[in-house]
């Protein structure tokens, strides 16, 4: 009825699972024809057998319906689940009695009004108990492990390479198929170990093939974040958004940086700590590879950057404190120059105390000035001539209000291009 229902990722899932546990599931689960009678005639075995019977057809179900979705769910939410088998064995019966019984209560409602509220009782308690299993399965460890976003024709070589083994495995059935293999693998090995060598070598060198600067302003709404990518992979993050009222970290910058296939982040730089520049950052420390944290003193101990600090020790993440006059080596084609906060520290609000960089790599430099005011460009300019000030790009400082960005200070700066992180209102 509705051809965009294709992209639907609710349509997606029911349909691809359906068509896995079709075409799967009678390969995957066999019955098992050797019984032992013995067993069978004692009760408590026939009741121990029959949980493990079902336990077993739940699992299969699941895995049958996961080898079609797993792709599915790599690129619609980047993550896959170890542990799905678990969550689909204790839900699947309450889910199957939620379903039939709302119906029985739909159509109570119509002659007895009364007694279809009082089930709607009982119905509210089957629901909470289905949220509740799925709420605390989902922190079982595995649940939920973060991937690289897969590109589309990957995706299409992973279905030609299942429904293969799979028409392979019904036309020739278990025993032949599994001896056409072995005398394949046997008669064409040594063209096989070299193929797979050479897919092996083109994809790993594919990473150090020098590319082009790319540097990323994501939209966080009110709050900054940047992501730079170096000519040599060096992968930074400057900044991470954040809300109070809103999962900026889970919402918005975690999926963009899977998106962009990354999985491991070099450098992080917090700026400072206020909620709309290091929010997210809690996010990536928590959920990826992140090598290096650069920080720099603080006057107060904020609640953020403890917990930022706690974070990032507990995940053995390597924390670098700069000062004014530091440079920051990414590779060798890419550094920044610290040019703030000095030592000690000039002010003793945290926005003045921002980190402020000069990113340069080849012949791109951009200005990352983080939330500093007025007083703190001032001090800026009395300590660095036009020269080291001047960049291609600045990220204007504290979202482009009226205490920042000073004339003499845009004049020192001479950008081309100049970035605010805000909000549309």
């Amino acid at each position: 009825m509705n051809p965009y229902n294709i992209r639907n990722n609710g349509v997606l899932l029911s349909f691809g699972g359906t068509i896995g546990i079709i075409c799967f599931l009678s390969i995957i689960n066999k019955p098992n024809t050797n019984h032992n009678l013995a067993l069978e005639s004692s009760k408590i075995n026939k009741i121990k057998n029959k949980i493990i019977n079902y336990a077993k057809n739940i699992f299969c179900v699941s895995f049958s319906a996961q080898i079609i979705l797993i792709p599915i769910i790599a690129y619609n939410y980047k993550t896959i689940s170890l542990t799905f088998f678990i969550t689909n064995i204790l839900t699947s019966s309450l889910i199957g009695l939620i379903i039939i019984f709302g119906f029985v209560i739909i159509l109570i409602s119509f002659i007895f009004f009364d007694i279809s509220k009082l089930l709607g009782l009982f119905y509210n308690v089957l629901i909470k108990l289905l949220l509740f299993i799925t709420e605390n399965t989902s922190k079982i460890p595995f649940s939920k492990i973060y991937v690289k976003m897969p590109y589309i024709y990957e995706i299409i070589l992973y279905y030609i390479f299942i429904f293969t083994i799979f028409y392979l495995y019904k036309k020739y059935g278990k025993d032949i198929f599994f001896i056409k293999i072995k005398r394949i693998i046997k008669k064409y090995h040594k063209k096989i170990i070299a193929v797979l060598l050479i897919f092996i070598l083109i994809f790993l060198s594919i990473n150090y093939i020098p590319k082009k600067l790319r540097v990323y302003f994501i939209d966080v709404g009110q709050g900054d974040s940047c992501l730079i990518i170096t000519p040599k992979n060096t992968k930074i993050l400057i900044d991470g958004g954040g809300s109070e009222s809103y999962d900026v970290g889970g919402q918005i910058l975690l999926p963009y940086i899977l998106s962009r296939r990354i999985t491991k982040i070099d450098y992080i730089i917090c700026s400072h700590f206020d909620t709309d520049h290091c929010g997210g950052i809690k996010t990536i420390l928590e959920n990826l590879k992140v090598k290096n944290l650069v920080i720099s003193k603080q006057k107060e101990q904020y609640e953020n950057f403890k917990e930022i600090i706690e974070i990032a020790r507990k995940k053995k993440v390597n924390i670098i404190v700069v000062k004014a006059k530091d440079i920051l080596k990414f590779d060798k084609s890419a550094y920044m120059k610290i040019l703030y906060p000095t030592e000690p520290l000039s002010h003793d609000d945290i926005n003045n105390n921002s980190i402020v960089g000069k990113f340069i790599c080849d012949n791109t430099s951009i200005l990352f000035t983080g939330d500093i005011e007025k007083v703190a460009e001032e001090n800026i300019l009395k300590l660095y001539d036009k020269k080291e000030l001047k960049s291609d790009i600045l990220k204007a400082g504290h979202h482009g209000s009226k205490t920042s960005s000073t004339a003499e200070f845009i004049e020192a700066v001479s950008p081309k291009i100049v970035l605010i992180g805000v909000r549309r209102k």
